[in-house]
């Protein structure tokens, strides 16, 4: 039910088939997913190795030798190309200083160019990369130093990143902290992989990882794929309530997409006194009817409530028409039968054993015969 958190139905739900099986002949078939839906997402970022180390130092370098010559077209490629193989690692204390030399050429470039405000942007960036850095006023021009001063009054920048999903209003989660819901601009100023996931009930989550820098900005969009389970406990709580119903088209969708044609469905739920649960058992009904309830019925929480639960369950369905499972023959040296005969053929040998000296003379002979019956 939609009231009880996933965590809550899972100590029970998946003790309960060992349960129920040890009582029916049932097989337990997970519910098909639905096609996931497109999410932006990405593998794990690789932590750069001493090679790539150099390979940026060198982009960096070639693109300072530029400046010197004021070839400027040719010392922004060379930034771009380097900072562009710093996002493609993770980021780490070997890279920050890197990412940090190439924000601040750039932002040389940009007075080069006369965008005050461009430069400013990227100088910010440095600041909150290098929090300790000071520019030297031996080393760099004046208008460099001006716009270092008018950045200093200024907060450093965080990324901001702007969440759109279908559907909306969905719960965003960054490293496990609610940050709001969809639509949403939210501003993080880890310079490190982040965690994010999109929450909606009725809807499988998104999740995905990425990193940004100060001053970055993107919009990340997800579209959550239903959760079939979830918008099936939703009707079946409302069809419970007399508010809903209609669920018999979706259990008809599931049942074919399993490949069965007969299923029950227990939903458990908070219960409204106490802290136990209450379950409903449901059968699935032909014709894309809804389910008919079976039962209802409170059970305690923890392992005790799980058996009372699990053989609640066995019984309710036996009566239902469910078959049986089969007890499993004893061996047959176990069966009294077997002792009862292999007893009386003993009995019988000695009894023969011991008419052997009855009767007879010398080199005589005199056998005794028993018979048994059954």
């Amino acid at each position: 039910a939609p009231d009880l958190p996933d965590r809550s139905a899972r100590e029970v739900l998946d003790l309960i088939p060992a349960i129920v099986a040890k009582k029916l002949r049932v097989r337990w078939i997970p519910v098909p997913v639905e096609p996931a839906g497109e999410s932006p997402s990405t593998g794990p970022l690789p932590v750069p190795d001493d090679g790539a180390l150099r390979r940026i130092a060198g982009k960096v370098a070639r693109a300072s030798e530029q400046m010197d010559k004021v070839e400027s077209v040719e010392a922004s490629l060379l930034l771009d190309e380097a900072e562009k193989e710093c996002r493609s690692y993770r980021f780490t204390e070997s890279t920050r200083p890197f990412l940090a030399e190439i924000f601040l050429r750039r932002g040389i470039l940009r007075l080069w160019e006369g965008k005050a405000s461009d430069a400013e942007a990227l100088l910010s960036r440095v600041r909150a990369l290098r929090p300790g850095f000071t520019p030297d006023p031996a080393l760099f021009p004046p208008q460099v130093l001006s716009a270092w001063n008018a950045i200093r009054q200024r907060p450093v920048p965080e990324a901001e990143l702007l969440f759109e999903s279908l559907p909306s209003g969905s719960e965003i989660f960054v490293d496990g902290e609610r940050r709001g819901v969809t639509p949403a601009r939210v501003r993080t100023k880890k310079i490190a992989p982040i965690r994010i996931r999109i929450s909606h009930p009725g809807y499988r989550d998104a999740e995905t990882t990425g990193q940004w820098l100060p001053g970055d900005t993107e919009i990340l969009r997800f579209s959550l794929p239903g959760d079939r389970v979830a918008r099936l406990g939703e009707l079946l709580a409302g069809t419970a309530q007399g508010t809903g119903g209609g669920a018999g088209p979706l259990v008809g969708e599931l049942s074919t997409a399993a490949g069965t044609s007969r299923v029950a469905i227990l939903m458990l739920e908070k219960d409204a006194v106490g802290e136990g649960l209450r379950a409903r058992l449901y059968a699935g009904r032909p014709a894309s009817q809804d389910p008919a309830l079976l039962g209802e019925t409170s059970f305690p929480g923890g392992a005790k409530g799980v058996g009372i639960s699990g053989k609640w369950v066995a019984d309710t369905l036996a009566l239902d028409g469910w078959p049986r499972g089969e007890q499993p023959g004893r061996p047959w040296y176990h069966s009294p039968w077997f002792w009862g005969v292999l007893l009386t053929v003993g009995v019988g040998a000695v009894l023969g054993a011991g008419g052997g000296g009855g009767s007879g003379g010398d080199g005589g002979s005199s056998g005794g015969t028993v018979a048994v019956k059954f």
